[in-house]
C-alpha cells in the first residue's frame, strides 16, 4: 500500500485520540499485524479501507488523498505538447492529463501528479490546469493558436521533464499513442462515459478512487 494511504490513516487516528491497539480492534486485527501494515510489511486490503472509512465517518476516497505535485503535472503538459507536432487541442490536452493520472492510480493506487479533477460540462478537468496553462502562456513557454472552435497549445520553449521516472513516461506514452490521432470528440465522450464522470456532479471533484469500478479495458481506453 502506497505510504500516503497509511499516513492519512494514521493521522485520523492520531486526531481522533486512538491507539494503533484500538484500530486494530476496529479492523479484527492483531496490534501486531496493524503494526505491520504501518510499516509497509503488510497491506491494507478493500475490506479494510471500507471499515475504517466507515469508523471515521469519511469518504473512502479522502483514505487516499495524496500531495499535489504541481510541477510534476507541469511536466506531464510539456511532455504530452511535445508528442503532438502542430499542437495539441487545449480540450483534448486536458482530457489526456485526467487519463493519464486515472489509469495510473487504477494500476498503482496513485495518481502521476495528485492534481484534483473537477467535473466539468466537456469533460474532467484538472483544478490546477486552467492556472498552469494561463502562467505559461504569460511567461512564453507556450503558443495558443485558433483552429476553428479549438485552442491549439504549442510549445515555445523546452522543459524538463526530471520529475518523470521511465515509467511514467512509458505510461503517459501508452495513453497518447491511443488517442493522438483521434478526434478531441472522441475523447470527450469516452470520458463521459467512465464511472468517475458519471458519479459525479458538475463542479464536483472526481475521486481518485472511483475509477477502481471501471472495467479494466476501459480505464483509458474503449473496450474492444
Amino acid at each position: 500500500m502506497v505510504s500516503y494511504v497509511v499516513n492519512n490513516i494514521e493521522k485520523l487516528r492520531k486526531s481522533h485520540g486512538l491507539t494503533q491497539e484500538q484500530i486494530a480492534e476496529v479492523l479484527g486485527v492483531s496490534r501486531i499485524t496493524y503494526i505491520n501494515i504501518t510499516n509497509g510489511k503488510r497491506d491494507f486490503t478493500t475490506s479494510n479501507l471500507e471499515r475504517l472509512s466507515e469508523y471515521f465517518d469519511v469518504p473512502i476516497s479522502e483514505l487516499f488523498d495524496q500531495p499535489r505535485n504541481v510541477e510534476k503535472f507541469q511536466q506531464m503538459y510539456f511532455y504530452i505538447l511535445n508528442r503532438f507536432k502542430d499542437g495539441v487541442p487545449k480540450t483534448k490536452l486536458a482530457k489526456l492529463l485526467y487519463l493519464i493520472d486515472f489509469s495510473s492510480f487504477y494500476e498503482n493506487l496513485e495518481s502521476m501528479s495528485g492534481v484534483r479533477y473537477v467535473r466539468r460540462e466537456y469533460g474532467p478537468v484538472a483544478d490546477v490546469f486552467f492556472e498552469v496553462t494561463d502562467d505559461l502562456f504569460e511567461k512564453g513557454k507556450i503558443n495558443i493558436e485558433t483552429k476553428g472552435d479549438a485552442f491549439l497549445i504549442k510549445p515555445s520553449s523546452k522543459q524538463e521533464t526530471h520529475l518523470l521516472s521511465d515509467d511514467d513516461i512509458s505510461h503517459i506514452n501508452r495513453v497518447v499513442d491511443y488517442w493522438k490521432d483521434k478526434r478531441t470528440g472522441e475523447i470527450v465522450n469516452f470520458t463521459h462515459e467512465q464511472k468517475p464522470w458519471k458519479a459525479c456532479r458538475d463542479g464536483e471533484y472526481i475521486p481518485y478512487s472511483l475509477i477502481i469500478q471501471e472495467e479494466p479495458d476501459h480505464v483509458f481506453a474503449p473496450i474492444t
